[in-house]
């Protein structure tokens, strides 16, 4: 199916006529009419009715209209797209980022910006998944980094990575510890994450499938200054196992052995700025940087 088949099909329904139709694509009638007829073929369905005094759409056409329409629409915003990014992209783009750069790939994401989009300024806005994604959905941050499940229909989400969270204590618990039902877990202090945060929305789902709650003695919305409180003593908390796994010889934390927790990692954008030149390099080159980066 070709789009100059569904143009031709779109105007006779606009125009009633071929002559017209033909006039209005700078076609020839012949030409308009082969075309017509090359796509009822591949669609197997009628979708003119022809009269000596004109030509309207039958009842398969009627349905068929709307959805050739949005194909025309898709591909003309389509080339646009690459037409505008054949010139130079400029201006300032608003990422929002959380926990570590490293995890984010986010030095070579804005290397790669840099080397083929040199006139893109991108600003970087530090928070927590909830703070920023509200600031997506508010506009007032062009794209951000998320941990958790996204499920809007406004929003466009690339999948970057699975993290898997597990539950850190401090050294001296190791036998409080070992082998402990979540239960257990929940009797004892934990230092707590803002709402809005990953960590938050995992703990509560896991404790609300078990019936449980935790007891919450300190909050705290940095992953270093959460680690600090766990060699200090104060309590449990939720950490990504890549961090704890790297910290974990030379820190005075020890990991529970139970359920691990994962989390997608995700690249948001508004939908209506998936189009637009700057947010479509950012995700253009976002896929560069995670070749394993999957659309949900």
């Amino acid at each position: 199916m070709e789009i100059y088949q569904l143009r031709s099909f779109i105007a006779v329904a606009r125009t009633g006529h071929l002559t017209r139709a033909a006039e209005q694509l700078h076609l020839t009638q012949s030409a308009v009419s082969k075309q017509l007829k090359a796509l009822e073929d591949e669609l197997g369905v009628p979708l003119f009715d022809r009269s000596t005094s004109g030509m309207t759409l039958t009842s398969v056409g009627k349905r068929l209209m709307p959805l050739a329409k949005r194909a025309v629409d898709t591909v003309t915003e389509l080339a646009s797209l690459a037409r505008s990014m054949q010139g130079h992209v400029t201006g300032k783009l608003k990422l929002g980022t959380i926990i570590d750069p490293e995890s984010l790939r986010l030095g070579e994401l804005l290397s790669e910006m840099q080397q083929h989009y040199p006139e893109v300024e991108i600003v970087l806005e530090h928070g927590i998944s909830g703070s920023v994604l509200h600031r997506v959905k508010a506009g007032e941050l062009d794209a951000c980094f998320y941990l958790g499940t996204v499920d809007d229909p406004d929003l466009t989400v690339i999948q970057l990575s699975i993290e898997s969270y597990v539950v850190a204590a401090p050294q001296a618990w190791k036998d409080r510890v070992t082998g402990s039902t979540w239960a257990e877990l929940a009797t004892m202090p934990w230092i707590g994450t803002p709402r809005g945060s990953s960590q938050t929305a995992l703990i509560e789902k896991a404790m609300k499938h078990q019936g449980l709650s935790r007891r919450i003695v300190v909050e705290a919305d940095q992953e270093a200054s959460m680690i600090g409180l766990i060699h200090a003593g104060v309590g449990l908390c939720l950490i990504r196992e890549r961090l704890a796994l790297e910290i974990e010889p030379t820190t005075k934390i020890v990991l529970w052995t139970g359920d691990k927790l994962p989390c997608p990692l995700s690249l948001i954008v508004r939908n209506e700025g998936v189009s637009r030149p700057l947010t479509a390099v950012l995700v253009e080159t976002t896929f560069s940087v995670w070749p394993s980066a999957v659309y949900q």
